[in-house]
């Protein structure tokens, strides 16, 4: 069952058809190959949450979303994360996942989108991910991404969604063009932490966009997140560096007493022949 708080949660992002022909093509077809392929090869280098997002031109998600999650699931032993747009695929997907090993990603500050989805969710049992933005887009101030988190908060507590069921995801901006885009993201997450009692999650890539050395600025930004109280981390674990990154980071923040997760990560890279 997910436990949200104890350490840094790995959510492997890699199944997302965004750049990548191949399984964008597969996913038309209905197949499923690379979808399972790619769910075990996280599974091995450390993610303990698995994200499925198959959402691209051509795919009916509503069809094949509830199939991938299951596979996955079925797959690798591992917590899915069903990852779409699409209120009625997500749905159909939580009617054939546990819900206490399934996380929904993602759920706006909208009304709309709140009132259709979230008793859903409850019902299921299922934890929330929940983007601080609406229709208007991602507020660029910390005042107000919390307030759009505040609403989340109120409307899933409203449908009996404990707040120990919640992630908020606080939307990183890139650096490059915006020199307070990740001190913002930092604040929200230390605030959310300290205040609220409430989980968080963060997608690092997005602020080393535009950037050389993206994943050395990806590590950074992760530690400095977990530093500040992020429970969850919506990365791509085959990236070299990046798991060891985020076992470091907890265990330098005291989440990982003696280091223990780490040297199992570490015995298990060496095991492999990895350095």
């Amino acid at each position: 069952m997910i436990e949200i708080g104890k350490w840094t949660l790995i959510v492997g992002e890699r199944i997302n058809p965004t750049g990548r022909k191949k399984l964008t093509e597969e996913l038309r077809e209905g197949k499923l190959d690379t979808v399972i392929a790619d769910a075990r090869a996280q599974a091995e280098a450390g993610a303990e949450i698995i994200d499925v997002n198959i959402g691209a031109p051509g795919v009916d998600e509503s069809s094949l979303l509830p199939r991938a999650a299951r596979a996955v699931y079925e797959e690798t032993g591992l917590p899915v994360c069903v990852d779409s747009s699409d209120v009625e695929a997500l749905k159909v997907a939580l009617a054939v996942l546990p819900g206490e090993d399934t996380l929904v990603n993602s759920v706006t500050g909208d009304e709309e989108m709140m009132k259709v989805l979230l008793p859903t969710v409850a019902e299921s049992g299922a934890f929330v991910v929940g983007l601080t933005k609406d229709r208007s887009g991602i507020p660029r101030t910390v005042e107000e991404r919390m307030a759009v988190g505040r609403r989340i908060i109120e409307a899933a507590e409203r449908y009996g969604i404990g707040r120990e069921r919640i992630l908020l995801d606080f939307l990183t901006l890139p650096a490059a063009t915006d020199s307070e885009a990740a001190l913002a993201a930092l604040a929200c997450i230390d605030k959310a932490s300290r205040e609220w009692g409430v989980g968080t999650i963060l997608g690092a890539s997005n602020v080393s966009f535009g950037m050389p050395e993206r994943r050395v600025i990806n590590a950074a930004f992760l530690a400095m997140a977990i530093s500040r109280g992020l429970t969850a981390a919506l990365v791509n674990p085959l990236e070299e560096g990046v798991v060891q990154a985020i076992l470091a980071a907890d265990m330098l923040v005291g989440r990982d007493p003696m280091g223990r997760r780490f040297l199992v990560d570490y015995r298990r890279r060496k095991a492999r022949g990895s350095s």
